[in-house]
């Protein structure tokens, strides 16, 4: 679809020029010519389908022009191999309009399905759960899950759970699909980070822009996003050369499209904008409104400052005669994102006493040219980069720090008296204007305050409160947390890095699924309206679509004592469907089952067709038989697990019975056991059947079970068995252990390796592990392996810096496991507050431990 008036047509028709297949398309026309397509709007979350609907309409009603050449370099990368494509460049240079005309020229064509996802301090779909929860509803909707989506937790951590597991779905059958990830560096208070990884063979195309930064580039950039090089393209966006700005020309009205014919115009306009799309937009925008005269080219410097220093000179006497333009630019120039027609009155109340004071400042012509008017009553420069140059241009920093401390005050004033509603720029700003004017102090009481609750029944964070109440979410009060946390750290301070350790995990435990525990609470405890029977606790173990949450439900139900319906628990266990689960639920049951039931769980395994899943059932059940029939039941499942034509199914039960056979018996079976697996082609069941022998084979097989990990090509699969292996290799084979575990290239499956290693290692291979444990990336992994490390530190002193980011990776495990982490670091934290001369350091720890207790229970 073509969006642009032909250049006979007067842009002020306002008729909508449509080709190709528009029938899945909404068309929007009026005072904004765009045609808005359904398949971007419909899944959109209600709350983000508006925001989204005014980006387009802002961009495809604005000047746009001369990309043809970037717009059939796009086209192209639908067509190459690299599954990702990462547009890095200056702001104004015109990356969101490009990719929106884009994503309108594919929709137009109706070949691809395109998920458009905005991060948009300006329109309002910068926060986490919005952003995430729009790239989950496109995801949901391609793969015609809505429903289950609309039925699920949306929680930041759910949503990224949930958008992982689509983006490595495989495309309904004749689709093809894009994902553009636009503004990815507008992430408000978050990062967007590995997000969008797909596996290496997906027919997923993903687009993502961001804006080059003085300490951001393309490949920082590439890093933050998880992307491999070789899988990533760089899209280059450069300024626009003369045939592009002819063009430009052209596709506005009649007159423009004539002077882009005259060779001396277009010279001046190319030395006047330099090729900068903004400068180019408001070089249009004033010849169109007949403020620039085309004669006046001539006489302008060049570039976007000099262009506008009229505009700035002519604001300088408007806002001398008007206190109200004068408020309006100050407090749009300082303020990092849309100010509310409240904000405004709370700032300025004089000046801004009513509505209509606002309305009469934004419609004046010089400010309704830059400042724009997003949802309802919020005003906000219409670009980032306008915004950096008028508060250069017009404010020395004596002048910027006052209108700082102006949002400052703004949000003292809430934080004073918290009965008041909490103002969404506030929620999202008011942190950041206090870090630039260095208000850390009050930042550090805002963010990691622990105080009674107003009726005085227990304890809160109230900012913690704030944010969650207004966003569902913990997301944007972790990431205040996350800059006292970093602030602590440059600091030194380790005291408030603890306190804040200790907040994000009790948040973090907050968030975690034990379904197994929540049902034995039920039983147990239950709600307000009862508890569950047991019975009704088997039925909804039952239902359960996971086989490995099936069996864990009905271990916790065991564990906790908890009296069944024996015979409904063994038929819910045979019903299981993951053999693995299966004889899992029966071991655990197989000691509660009185004899006849017993005697009837035996019978139903020797009925059993598959002989895998056969040899599962008599193993698992075998143990708890009288004594006097276990040979004879051992001997039959021997037996029938030495038929069993699949490797991997082979190995596991031959393995599994070889403890139980008489001593003569097992080497021979471990022997076959480990033969079996060796030879099995695939390398995830070759891993697997690996592991599940570790624990089971004798010492002088352990060494030839190494050496088949080490043969396992795939990382992820290797480190799976190294890890299964670790707790039972003899010393003598732990150094190659650690050298094929260094030697894995992906930091996910090093990290799990290592964990795995590092409490079996010996003194002098410690260094070794630690070094290696510094690169992962994997906090639980990282946490793992630098827990177990760590009773060697408190006596390494070398190693001290190492607290920080074991500190960082212990915290998002959850308040529990950081509990139990710092337990096992107190040797080294009472060496580090000897060392580092904080006597208070360990009270203050203890202090947070008990108010982040009651805080979040």
């Amino acid at each position: 679809m073509n969006t642009q008036p032909p250049h006979n047509q007067p842009r002020g028709d306002r008729s909508v020029q449509a080709n190709g297949n528009i029938a899945q398309s909404l068309l929007i026309t009026g005072d904004h010519n765009i045609a808005v397509f359904q398949t971007i709007l419909q899944p959109l979350p209600v709350s983000a389908r508006g925001a989204v609907q005014r980006l387009l309409t802002y961009y495809t009603d604005n000047v746009f022009g001369g990309r043809d050449a970037e717009l059939a370099a796009l086209d192209g990368v639908l067509r190459g191999e690299q599954l990702y494509t990462l547009l890095v460049a200056p702001t104004g240079r015109g990356k969101t309009a490009l990719l929106v005309h884009w994503v309108n020229r594919l929709l137009g064509r109706g070949e691809w399905r395109v998920i458009f996802v905005p991060i948009s301090i300006r329109f309002g779909t910068a926060d986490e759960q919005m952003a995430l929860e729009m790239l989950a509803a496109g995801l949901a909707d391609l793969h015609n899950d809505t429903a289950q989506f609309q039925r699920s937790d949306r929680s930041p951590f759910s949503l990224r759970a949930m958008i992982g597991d689509y983006l490595h779905r495989p495309l309904p059958t004749g689709v093809r699909c894009l994902l553009v990830l636009d503004g990815i560096d507008e992430a408000v208070g978050w990062k967007v980070g590995p997000l969008c990884v797909v596996p290496p063979n997906s027919p997923l195309k993903i687009v993502a822009a961001a804006r080059q930064r003085a300490d951001r580039g393309y490949e920082d950039w590439r890093e933050h996003l998880g992307w491999q090089p070789h899988r990533t393209r760089a899209f280059p966006l450069d300024n626009l050369d003369r045939a592009a700005l002819i063009a430009l020309l052209k596709a506005q009205d009649e007159r423009l499209a004539a002077l882009a014919d005259d060779p001396a115009f277009v010279a001046q306009f190319e030395r006047v904008s330099e090729g900068d799309p903004l400068t180019c937009n408001l070089l249009i925008k004033a010849l169109l409104g007949n403020t620039l005269s085309p004669t006046d080219l001539s006489r302008r410097p060049p570039g976007l400052e000099a262009f506008l220093r009229d505009w700035v000179e002519t604001l300088r006497r408007m806002r001398q005669e008007s206190a109200a333009i004068r408020e309006l630019l100050a407090l749009c120039a300082v303020a990092y994102g849309p100010l509310t027609s409240d904000d405004l009155s709370a700032l300025a109340p004089t000046v801004f006493s009513d509505q209509s004071a606002i309305v009469d400042a934004v419609r004046s012509d010089e400010v309704a040219r830059f400042i724009i008017t997003v949802g309802e009553h919020s005003y906000v420069f219409s670009h980032q980069r306008l915004r950096e140059v008028f508060l250069e241009q017009i404010y020395p920093p004596t002048e910027r720090e006052r209108l700082h401390r102006r949002m400052v005050d703004y949000g003292n004033a809430w934080w004073a008296d918290r009965h008041q509603p909490l103002s969404e720029y506030l929620r999202r700003f008011w942190l950041l204007h206090c870090a630039e004017v260095g208000e850390w102090e009050r930042i550090r009481e805002v963010v990691s305050a622990i105080v009674p609750t107003r009726d005085g029944s227990g304890v809160e964070q109230p900012w913690q409160t704030a944010r969650y109440a207004a966003e569902g979410s913990n997301s944007g009060y972790l990431g205040d947390l996350e800059r006292l946390w970093t602030r602590a750290e440059q600091q030194g301070d380790l005291g408030l890095a603890l306190r804040c350790a200790l907040i994000a995990a009790s948040l973090r435990s907050q968030s975690g699924k034990l379904s197994p525990e929540l049902l034995v609470g039920l039983v147990q405890v239950g709600t307000p309206a009862g508890t569950w029977s047991a019975a009704a606790a088997l039925e909804h173990i039952a239902l359960m679509p996971d086989s490995e949450r099936q069996a864990n439900s009905l271990q916790a139900l065991l564990v906790a004592g908890i009296a069944l319906p024996w015979a409904r628990a063994l038929e819910v266990a045979l019903a299981i469907a993951d053999k693995e689960a299966r004889a899992t639920a029966l071991a655990a049951l197989a000691p509660h089952l009185p004899p006849h039931l017993l005697a009837e769980a035996l019978a139903a395994a020797r009925t059993i067709r598959d002989t895998d899943d056969q040899v599962a059932a008599l193993a698992a059940l075998a143990p708890h038989l009288p004594a006097e029939q276990q040979p004879a039941v051992y001997a039959e499942a021997l037996a029938a697990a030495r038929t069993i034509a699949d490797e991997y199914w082979r190995s596991r039960a031959l393995a599994a019975l070889a403890p139980h056979l008489p001593a003569e018996q097992q080497p021979t079976v471990y022997a076959e056991a480990l033969a079996a697996a060796r030879t099995i082609a695939d390398e995830y069941w070759r891993s697997r059947a690996l592991a599940a022998l570790a624990p089971h084979l004798p010492t002088h097989l352990l060494a030839e079970a190494l050496a088949a990990a080490r043969t396992i090509a795939d990382e992820y699969r290797r480190s799976e068995a190294l890890a299964a292996l670790a707790p039972h290799l003899p010393p003598h084979l732990l150094a190659d252990a650690l050298a094929a575990a260094r030697a894995i290239e992906w930091d996910f499956s090093r990290a799990r390796a290592l964990a795995a290693l590092a409490p079996h290692l010996p003194t002098h291979l410690f260094a070794d592990a630690l070094a290696a444990a510094r690169t992962i990336a994997d906090e639980y992994w990282r946490s793992e392996a630098l827990a177990a490390l760590a009773p060697h530190l408190a006596a390494t002193p070398a190693l001290d810096e190492q607290f920080v980011p074991t500190l960082r990776t212990l915290a998002q495990r959850g308040r529990p496991a950081l509990l139990g982490d710092l337990r096992a670091l107190q040797p080294w934290l009472a060496a580090l507050a000897k060392r580092r001369r904080q006597s208070t350091m360990l009270a203050a720890l203890a202090t947070a431990i008990s108010e982040t207790g009651r805080c979040w229970p």
